[in-house]
């Protein structure tokens, strides 16, 4: 179909205009703003868009194009002429709300549709190609046209028709599409492993059947759930049959052991009252008999404690004289202890003393060399150094050279004067440092290094050295070295005397030699007195004995105190004895007249305790065995519907069938393979025929540039210069881009379209292409408009110059 004529009224900011095309090359003149783009929607939205749009899609898609002084509609009208020359006419208006629009279309017999769905059907029907292509290929808004490569990658759709129609040309599929046949198989394959990991033989990510996919899975996947719930039905349905044994045989033992139980019971019940009445009168026979143990102990041991107390007190009289004594003694002792601690101090002082009288003596007798002495001393050796340094550093040679025999007197700067003989003829070199003094008959010659003040230098060291070999005997030393031995040993013998001084000084504190001797003879005479050691022990051997002593004393009065408010006295004792033993008398008479106990126990507690054991245990089975019927009818009432036999039967029939939908998907995964293998081979060649169109309109637009082009299926992925530099897409220069998007578009149309039948719109193709290549772009934009009516639109007036096309409208 090609495009011969828009109507807008209205459409964005266009009130009322019709656009005419002819065949070939039309050139859509205008400057930016003044409605280019609008026709462009306008055919577009025309071709593509329904008019049966909810009010949210209404405002999304077609809210910019509704006029913005107001106003509710938008109406847009196109008439496409087939190959025969038939008209046919689309007219589609928009209004705001909620599928308010309306649309219709008249075909080349006069019939009219205006079912907007059936519209918008027929109206593809009647396009060469598919919407998402149209959109891609035949129109693309201004600068969109780089774009083409990274939406053909994306959009799948355009791909897939392009190599449908590539293979139709090279191929007979029997109208069978291959990529359709590619998506069943992929379908069919996804039906069967979706959710599937064929390599682990299991559901993907571990997904067994405690966290199984609820869905979204395939038939292999299904089927394995399946036999594998059926596996846990099994073993749920074992697991209750085997629990209602378990509860049966238990429930058994329970009734076998309350009927044990009952018998017994029956049997020792009617002693019971008896028995219980033998324990009542034994366990009061038996408090009796212990009251009777211990009113015989406290008549016995009473008149003993009394005769204690009064043995005792004259004891603990005795010991208590003796422990003051041995205090008195002990205090002494202590002193005698304070007093050898002083004199054993006195005699550290005194030696102290003697140590720092030894120590003054040592340094009075050392040499005395301070450290003023050394500084002094390695200042001069400093300045004699540097001095000699100097000289040393002021080297001068003289060459004498004499006509006749003659001794002349050489004397070098801080040196002797020595003689030296010349020979006629010879000469003589002679090396000094810093000045030397040349003499002869009636002449005497000075030579100093630098300005002559090397004198004044050597004079100084001179002097210097002189001041330092007399500071050396001032300190009788024959060196710096012994200067510095000197002075090391007056320091250290420095050092020794103040740490003896303060040895002295710590010891003595702030007392006084003399007061502490003062303080040693007001002790007096202690050899007499025992040792503290040996007073402690007798004092530790006192104190015990006289606490055992009290201890008796207190434990006496404290039981026959005890016994005073609990018995009154020793005599009601024996009458409280007297009784007890009638009452024991009388208990053990009774005793004799009750039922005996049953053999095999040993009192009548343990019977007692038995016979009620008995009673409760056959209690608690009563419960337990309830509780198990009641376990028993809950358990009955989940029993599952289906039993383990007819189970086991379902899991090898689900079980056979997973094998076989396995098998069977298995075999579809080798089909598959196997055709994409062969499509894979098939397609090697489908898509040369694009490629060589391709590099033809490459070629036209950019010459020699690129000496190759890499291909990629329907794809080109490099372009190689004549420099045999590599260059992806994205490496393209801007305007390259476009050039190559376009040429790529141009190639696409010869596969798409139909030669002569069909039209393409082109917005502002050159707009980044530079003036050189653009006269190349334009040539090849004038050879395609030859087969297909071509509508470029553009907002330079040069371009329109360059296009000259057949019919060129301008807008604004």
């Amino acid at each position: 179909m090609k495009l011969s004529k828009v109507f807008l009224h209205p459409f964005a900011g266009i009130q009322e205009k019709t656009f005419e095309f002819e065949d070939g090359l039309n050139v859509l003149l205008g400057p930016n703003e003044a409605g280019k783009s609008t026709v462009f929607q306008a055919v577009m939205h025309a071709l593509l868009t329904t008019t049966s749009l909810t009010r949210t899609k209404v405002e999304d898609i077609m809210g910019s194009y509704f006029p913005a002084i107001g106003g509710d509609v938008i109406r847009v009208g196109l008439e496409l002429r087939n190959s025969e020359n038939s008209v046919v006419r689309i007219h589609k208006i928009w209004k705001k709300g909620n599928r308010n629009g309306s649309a219709s279309l008249k075909l080349p017999d006069g019939s009219e549709i205006t079912e907007e769905d059936e519209v918008q059907n027929q109206i593809e029907s009647l396009l060469p190609v598919s919407p998402a292509t149209i959109r891609t290929i035949l129109l693309a808004d201004q600068s969109g046209l780089h774009r083409t490569m990274q939406e053909m990658r994306q959009e799948g759709k355009v791909r897939k028709e392009l190599g449908n129609i590539l293979r139709r040309n090279f191929m007979e599929t029997g109208g069978v599409s291959v990529d359709r046949f590619r998506e069943l198989l992929d379908q069919k394959y996804e039906d069967y492993f979706k959710r599937w990991n064929r390599q682990q033989q299991y559901p993907e990510n571990n997904r067994g059947i405690k966290n199984p996919y609820k869905v979204g899975t395939g038939k292999v996947v299904e089927a394995y759930y399946k036999k594998e719930q059926l596996r846990l039905d099994l073993e749920e349905a074992r697991r209750f049959e085997d629990d209602l044994d378990s509860l049966n045989e238990t429930l058994s033992a329970l009734v076998f052991q309350q009927e044990k139980k009952k018998e017994k019971f029956e049997q020792l019940s009617p002693l019971k009252k008896g028995i219980q009445e033998r324990q009542l009168k034994e366990q009061t026979l038996e408090s009796a008999q212990e009251k009777k143990e211990r009113l015989l102990h406290v008549s016995k041991k009473w008149p003993v404690f009394e005769d204690n107390i009064e043995n005792l007190e004259p004891k603990l009289e005795t010991h208590r004289k003796k422990l003051e004594e041995l205090q008195q003694e002990q205090e002494k002792a202590q002193k005698k202890q304070k007093a050898e601690q002083l004199k054993q101090r006195i005699a550290k002082i005194e030696q102290l003393a003697s140590q720092v009288e030894e120590v003054k003596r040592e340094l009075n007798e050392a040499k005395k060399v301070t450290q003023e002495d050394l500084k002094k001393l390695r200042e001069l050796q400093s300045d004699v150094r540097q001095l000699q340094t100097k000289i040393e550093a002021a080297k001068l040679t003289v060459h004498i050279e004499s006509d006749s025999d003659q001794t002349l007197r050489y004397t070098e700067a801080g040196q002797d004067e020595q003689e030296i003989e010349t020979k006629c003829g010879e000469a003589l070199n002679q090396t000094a440092s810093g000045g030397f003094t040349l003499k002869t008959d009636g002449l005497m010659i000075k030579v100093f290094s630098g300005e002559g003040d090397l004198e004044d230098t050597i004079e100084t060291l001179q002097t210097k050295e002189e001041n330092l070999s007399r500071y050396l005997e001032d300190l009788e030393a024959e060196s710096a070295q012994e200067a510095e031995s000197y002075a090391q040993l007056y320091q250290k013998k420095e050092n020794d005397l103040e740490q003896a001084k303060k040895a002295y000084q710590n010891e003595l504190g702030d007392q006084k030699l003399e007061h502490l001797k003062e303080k040693l003879e007001a002790y007096g005479d202690l050899s007499e007195v025992r040792s503290s050691e040996e007073i402690t022990e007798d004092i530790v051997e006192t104190k015990t004995a006289l606490n055992q002593l009290k201890k008796e004393t207190e434990e006496a009065e404290s039981k026959i105190e005890e016994w005073t408010e609990k018995y009154g006295s020793s005599d009601e004792v024996i009458l409280e004895l007297a009784e007890v033993s009638k009452l024991i008398k009388d208990l053990e008479s009774d005793l004799d007249d009750l039922p005996s106990l049953p053999e095999g126990y040993e009192s009548s507690g343990e019977f007692i305790k038995e016979v009620e054991q008995l009673g409760n245990d056959i209690q608690q089975l009563k419960e337990q065995i309830f509780e198990k019927k009641q376990e028993r009818t809950q358990l009955e009432a989940e029993a599952p519907d289906t039993s383990s036999e007819e189970l086991q039967k379902l899991r090898e029939e689900a079980e056979a069938e997973f094998e076989r939908i396995n098998n069977r998907a298995e075999t579809l995964a080798w089909v598959r393979e196997k055709s994409l293998e062969l499509i894979e081979s098939m397609d090697s060649d489908t898509y040369k025929g694009l490629e060589t169109s391709f590099v033809k309109w490459l070629e036209l637009m950019v010459g020699d540039r690129f000496s190759t082009v890499d291909m990629e299926s329907d794809m080109p992925t490099a372009f190689k210069t004549k420099e045999a530099t590599s260059l992806t897409y994205n490496l393209l220069s801007h305007g390259t881009k476009d050039t190559v998007a376009l040429a790529w578009r141009f190639a696409l149309c010869e596969k798409f379209l139909e030669e002569g039948t069909s039209f393409i719109i082109l917005d502002d193709p050159m707009v980044d292409i530079d003036p050189e290549r653009r006269k190349e772009v334009v040539k090849a934009i004038n050879q395609f408009s030859e087969q297909y009516q071509t509508i470029v639109m553009t907002c330079h007036p040069n371009h329109k110059e360059e296009l000259n096309g057949q019919e060129v409208i301008e807008i604004g």
